[in-house]
């Protein structure tokens, strides 16, 4: 019989759910958008997003406030900075699930694996919209495997890249429209993105922004902050944005606002030392 080493059994499973979302990018066109009509998409696929975790901040008396992050090493886990910035800098940290219900205030009973963390690391420049860019590091190594992988960041290669026009995905426990509450399964939504001089006339934006079309009835919303906006490049999914803020009633007339990422590689690698 033929053995693998878990290492390539690793990169096996880890392609595996690579095509997983090179076969949603590659079937879903700009006029099959209108098929998905509420803020949080489509119920995502087991494995399909492995890099997603959900963050919760632990806020005390059993209150939590709800975001989500990207894996992008063994330790260190993206987020968004105002999913910090309030403190405490207590967090719970779950990987390698699609589902909420297994996660309490301050315990998880489900598949994948849960930390607690108390280091974040906010950017020095953080301004509520501005900058709004934060890292969680986790105090174990984060088991990658099927249902958890890293994802790869546009770095210093896509500083010049606007993505414009190119085709995105959200991804997030968020709520599903302007007065519903958090999803308890995985979504995602599928959007195009837009220049930043068509975002301008709507938001107050600068070159540390990217945002996603207001066409298409679909939107992250409160909860989904602090997870990815991605596209695929050569079939790699890269992730080129954070989810920031937008209209609270989502989803609305107006724009998605995404931290860009490209322009906090230095500020990533100086912290993670990645």
């Amino acid at each position: 019989m033929l053995k693998v080493s878990k290492q390539r059994k690793s990169k096996i499973q880890a392609q595996k759910s690579l095509k997983l979302i090179v076969v949603i990018f590659q079937t879903v066109s700009t006029n099959d958008l209108d098929a998905f009509r509420i803020a949080g998409g489509q119920y995502a696929l087991p494995n399909q997003f492995p890099f997603m975790a959900v963050v919760h901040q632990l806020l005390g008396n059993g209150i939590i406030s709800k975001c989500g992050g990207t894996i992008i090493s063994t330790r260190w886990v993206l987020t968004a900075g105002h999913c910090v910035a309030s403190g405490p800098y207590k967090f719970l940290v779950v990987f390698g699930t699609r589902d909420q219900p297994g996660i309490g205030y301050n315990f998880y009973n489900g598949p994948g694996i849960a930390m607690f963390t108390t280091q974040a690391v906010l950017h020095p420049d953080y301004q509520v919209i501005v900058n709004d860019i934060a890292l969680l590091y986790m105090p174990q190594d984060i088991p990658f495997g099927l249902s958890i992988q890293p994802i790869t960041l546009a770095g210093y290669n896509y500083v010049g890249e606007s993505f414009a026009n190119k085709m995105g995905i959200i991804i997030g426990w968020g709520k599903d429209g302007p007065y519903g509450t958090g999803t308890s399964k995985l979504k995602y939504a599928i959007l195009p993105i837009i220049s930043n001089y068509d975002c301008s006339m709507y938001w107050a934006i600068t070159e540390k922004h990217i945002c996603t079309s207001a066409a298409y009835h679909q939107d992250a919303c409160q909860g989904d902050s602090g997870g990815p906006l991605v596209v695929l490049v050569n079939n790699m999914p890269v992730q080129v944005g954070i989810v920031s803020y937008g209209d609270r009633f989502c989803p609305s007339n107006k724009p998605g606002v995404f931290t860009r990422v490209s322009p906090f590689i230095d500020w990533i690698q100086e912290v993670t030392n990645l």
